[in-house]
């Protein structure tokens, strides 16, 4: 080579090395990365935008990365919204990144952490961050409308010191559900979500088949936090709203009811109540002592209830150890309004305080003790609306008050006379006045005492096997509720007597005093002990085994029942193999017992299998880089469910009591005998069900689009009943027996979009459950016509008459061929109910009663939509029904209840008249007693479905370089709220309800809610 041509190619080089260096950057970033908490962040990808270069956060949150001055960087994971940042050459380069709203990278299950690609079960998951966006003071409220087949419906809005307390919850119509916290059975769910790591409902049977005899239950299981690696962080939340009553009663006033109750008698056939001149005077109000008319819902209710809470929590680790402690404060107000007079309070209350104190410990490298308390303490105070001490204890309290309400009407008696005292008359004597029932009569609260103790140990055995491990653990739980009640039982109320001798007439005496007594509402012990030896290896990098076997024991003590306790003792083992991130097998069993169970029934045996395959890590995949996930699965199991009666295989008998009516007469002697009580039922078993699901789970664009789907069809069979085919000749009454079955079928699909504009990160997701049961064999009698069979439709079935609309007119009563023999012709009138003659033999009668109501499948579905953009955050949760059906009858719904003594309401106002005959949907009305329209009929069945606004939040987290300068990594302001709106075709029907609860019922609430969050 020439040395020209030397030279060239040096100098092409040099400038080859210039260029490369030029182009890279010459200095290094530093940094690291945190939560929104200061927890560090392992494995977070940190990209210089526009190049190549790439890092990775390590166990500190630390990062190193070449880069300059006014450099671009991406930071993703997860678990967290994506975040682009620019460097400015900041001494201290923090970065922050928040929690997605939505992540399921691992999964809690029955025996352990599991990622979402393996996972072979069906099972629904949520993180904190969906929970702690709702004030409800229940657990189980803040899961409605988030979870595929799990239904969560409520009949009531009340406050209250007991757990679950207006709500119901179910898995795919199981026939119980079952709640753990931290993997044992727990009864309280009022509990502050900030102590929630997670909730997980596991829906088929491989995920519950380690619980035995609670196999065939729907599990909701609960994880508490349990601590993190790095310094102690700590965390306030302070939180105040109210809340408001989403529909109540609409009641007629003084005059309207007045002009509807004189319809309703002349329709009987009677005299009007009232003349023109005293409905005139209720309606211009020119005597409102004489002829009162009184809003009770407004003189008695606040337009508005407060709410407060207040949360501090810890977390970190020292020196070989992990904590987090937990306290958490409540109150909730109630509607009623009180008497400044009185010295107690006769609003409804409920404090609640909670801590709970999770430690985990390295006793040695090989051994781990974790130790979890918790405590609560909750008061409910409510009006004792009256009762005398030696009584049973209480008056009616919040519910009869609601009651009242319904059922007074507006010119029943003046609120208070002129004079200020209490008013009534004749016919509200002594006692009965509202205002009085709910602020003179005293009061009463219900103390509620948790307190648990969990101790787990884990000792690892590498020195016998390599990932070989013992676990055992040991759970104390006791709860107490005690009712307290200081009673006032009565007070005098004065009628307005203007023509009179005197000006008010006194009914009753002014001798009620108040007194106190109280008694154990319930009291019971849970105690759980568990042992467990398990594997978990991988060998060569492809092959994955999981081995466990475990054992545990459930004693539930009820200490006023005066029974013995019931007892669960399980025997499990579970097994599974993955191979290469493709292919999954798992399968498990369990032996269970129930000590209430006869002794050769005690026991049984269950089992379940599943398998999922991977087809997104396949070779053959790899061209389809768009979808990130393709994974079919199924499941199929064995599941139990004990449902004992108390030691029923052993048949009892009762003492006669000293009341002389239940002595014995014999052979001219009476004395104290013995009656047999139900028959024993010593071949009683555990209820069982066989499970299948089938599953397909897929993923695209990197899992910015996932869809879940799953079809499930549970039989159970043995199902506990009462036995229809009995002979009365017996002399004694049948206990429960095996023999019902009950097919309950259904699909849940759930589908979410997550993606990021730059830093605006944004997602969509929702979710759908439509399921159906069947009866496929019960002890159903013979029937003399196929309306009336009952098998082969939903279990929940109702029977009545299928009404045929109203009579329009006196002439089609005449011409009408069939009518209830109680309610002949000759009582009819127009405007009343016609219903069917279904086998057209001239008579309304038992042969026309059948089968009402769908049989439509009915499900539910949520929707969940936000966004979180440079600190602003927000996120909204619509929920609804599919097919829901209610039956809407009864006086609320007809008005004039009680021999015409209760209230009418805004929706009697279109009731039948002639002037509405041909179009109007509701009876007549009446007054006293009407048999023909008081039937079950389809007339009541109203369609109820509703749609939601059921949770918003909007949040706002100041920027980390204003509140580093006071050392707070993060402070967020936000509001929340609950049931903002609702929409449902019961609207139609009337305006004054709820679709889930009405009349006398405690109001749904509407609430509003307003925090703030600080961490350091």
């Amino acid at each position: 080579m020439s040395q020209l041509t030397k030279r060239m190619c040096y100098s092409i080089l040099l400038l080859f090395i210039a260029i490369c260096t030029y182009s890279q950057p010459s200095s290094i970033i530093e940094g690291v990365v945190a939560d929104n908490n200061g927890k560090p962040l392992t494995g977070v990808l940190v990209k210089l935008k526009g190049s190549t270069l790439s890092a990775t956060t390590d166990l500190s949150g630390h990062f190193s990365i070449l880069g300059e001055n006014g450099a671009k960087l991406e930071f993703s994971h997860p678990d967290f919204y994506y975040m682009e940042v620019t460097y400015k050459s900041q001494k201290k380069f923090i970065v922050q990144m928040s929690e997605r709203m939505l992540q399921h990278s691992s999964i809690t299950t029955l025996t352990g952490e599991q990622s979402a690609e393996n996972m072979v079960q069906a099972v629904g998951h949520i993180g904190n961050n969906q929970l702690s966006t709702s004030p409800s003071s229940q657990l189980m409220g803040r899961l409605a409308g988030r979870i595929a087949g799990l239904n969560v419906s409520f009949s009531s809005g009340a406050i209250s010191g007991f757990d679950n307390s207006g709500l119901s919850v179910g898995v795919r119509g199981s026939r119980a559900t079952t709640v753990l916290i931290d993997g044992v059975d727990r009864t309280y769910t009022s509990i502050d979500p900030e102590q929630i790591e997670s909730i997980t409902v596991m829906k088929d049977a491989l995920s519950t088949i380690m619980m035995g005899h609670r196999s065939s239950n729907g599990v909701i299981a609960i994880t508490t936090k349990k601590g993190d690696m790095g310094a102690p962080r700590f965390s306030f939340t302070a939180e105040r709203g109210f809340k408001q009553a989403n529909a109540l009663p609409d009641v007629l006033p003084a005059w309207q009811y007045a002009t509807l109750k004189n319809e309703a008698a002349l329709n009987d056939g009677n005299k009007a109540i009232y003349t023109a001149d005293e409905i005139a005077a209720y309606k211009n109000h020119s005597n409102p002592y004489l002829y009162p008319d009184v809003d009770w819902y407004d003189e008695l209710l606040n337009k508005n209830a407060s709410t407060q809470r207040y949360n501090f929590n810890v977390q970190g680790n020292g020196k070989g150890f992990r904590y987090f402690v937990d306290l958490d404060f409540m109150r909730e107000e109630g509607l009623f309004k009180t008497r400044s007079e009185n010295n107690f309070n006769t609003n409804e209350q409920m404090n609640r305080f909670i801590i709970r104190t999770n430690v985990g410990a390295d006793i040695t490298p090989t051994t781990h003790l974790q130790v979890n308390l918790f405590g609560r303490s909750m008061r409910y105070n409510e009006p004792s609306e009256g009762k005398a001490a030696g009584s049973t204890g209480t008056g009616k309290g919040t519910n009869g008050i609601f009651t009242d309400l319904l059922n007074t009407p507006a010119n029943a008696y003046p609120m208070l006379n002129a004079d200020g005292s209490l008013g009534g008359n004749k016919n509200y004597g002594e006692s009965t006045n509202l205002w009085g029932r709910s602020t003179y009569l005293g009061h009463q609260f219900t103390d509620v005492r948790d307190i648990t103790i969990d101790v787990v140990a884990t000792q690892k055995l590498d020195f016998l096997l390599k990932d070989l491990y013992l676990r055992v653990q040991g759970s104390y739980n006791n709860s107490t509720n005690y009712l307290t009640a200081r009673p006032i039982d009565k007070f005098p109320v004065y009628e307005y007597t203007p023509n009179a001798s005197t000006l008010y007439y006194k009914w009753g005496d002014d001798s009620g005093e108040q007194t106190s007594n109280g008694n154990a509402i319930s009291r019971f012990r849970t105690t759980y002990f568990k042992g467990e030896i398990g594997y978990d290896h991988t060998f060569g990098k492809k092959h994955h085994v999981t081995g466990l076997f475990m054992a545990d024991h459930l004693a539930y003590l009820k200490f006023q029942d005066k029974q013995l306790p019931m007892q669960y003792l399980t025997l499990g083992l579970r097994g599974s193999y993955c191979y290469d991130n493709r292919y999954m097998i798992e399968v498990a069993g369990s032996r269970g017992q129930n000590s209430w169970f006869a002794p050769d029934e005690r026991w049984a045996n269950y089992w379940a299998a599943g398998a999922s395959w991977n087809i997104h890590n396949e070779a053959f995949m790899e061209g389809l880089s768009f979808m990130s996930m393709l994974k079919p699965r199924i499941t199929y199991g064995l599941t139990g469910q004990a449902n004992p009666t108390y030691y029923g295989y052993l048949q009892t008998y009762t003492l006669t009591n000293d009341n002389r009516n239940d002595w014995y007469y014999f052979y001219g002697e009476t004395g104290k005998g013995t009656f047999e009580n139900n028959l024993a039922s010593p071949n009683l078993r555990s209820e069982k069900a066989k499970k299948l699901n089938i599953g397909l789970d897929l993923g695209f664009f990197n899992d910015r689009l996932t869809i879940s789907g799953d079809y499930f069809y549970n039989k159970f069979y043995d199902l506990k009943a009462t036995p229809n085919f009995t002979s009365v000749l017996l002399g004694a009454s049948y206990s429960q027996i095996n023999y019902q079955k009950i097919d309950y079928f259904g699909g849940e699909l759930t589908a979410t979009w997550q993606d990021h504009i730059r830093n605006f990160n944004y997602f969509v997701s929702g979710n759908f459950s439509l399921s159906k049961n069947k009866t496929v064999y019960t002890q159903e009698v013979a029937k003399d016509y196929p309306w009336q069979i009952g098998t082969g439709k939903a279990s929940n079935i109702r029977y009545g008459y299928v009404a045929d609309g109203l009579f329009r007119s006196q002439e089609e009563i005449d011409a009408c061929t069939a009518v209830l023999p109680s309610a002949p012709k000759s009582v009819l009138r127009p405007g009343d109910i016609r219903y069917k003659d279904l086998n057209n033999d001239g008579v309304i009668n038992q042969d026309d009663w059948g089968v009402i109501g769908t049989n439509k499948p009915q499900g539910g579905w949520g929707m969940t939509i936000g966004f979180s953009y440079k600190g602003l955050d927000f996120s909204a949760l619509l929920q609804g029904t599919i097919n829901r059906e209610v039956y809407m009858n009864g006086d609320f719904m007809n008005g004039f209840g009680n021999g015409g003594k209760n209230n009418a309401y805004a929706y009697n106002l279109n009731r039948f008249t002639e002037a509405t005959a041909q179009t109007a949907t509701q009876p007549r009305l009446w007054l006293g007693s009407n048999t023909n329209n008081t039937q079950v009929s389809t007339f009541w069945l109203k369609n109820a479905d509703f749609t939601r606004l059921k949770n918003i939040e909007i949040g706002y987290t100041l920027p980390t370089k204003w509140t580093r300068k006071i050392y707070l990594p993060s402070v967020r302001i936000y509001a929340n709220g609950d049931n903002l709106l609702t929409f449902s075709e019961i609207f139609d029907v009337r305006k004054d309800i709820d679709p889930e609860a009405w009349g006398a019922t405690y109001p749904i609430m509407r609430s509003f809610n307003f925090g703030i969050s600080i961490k350091l």
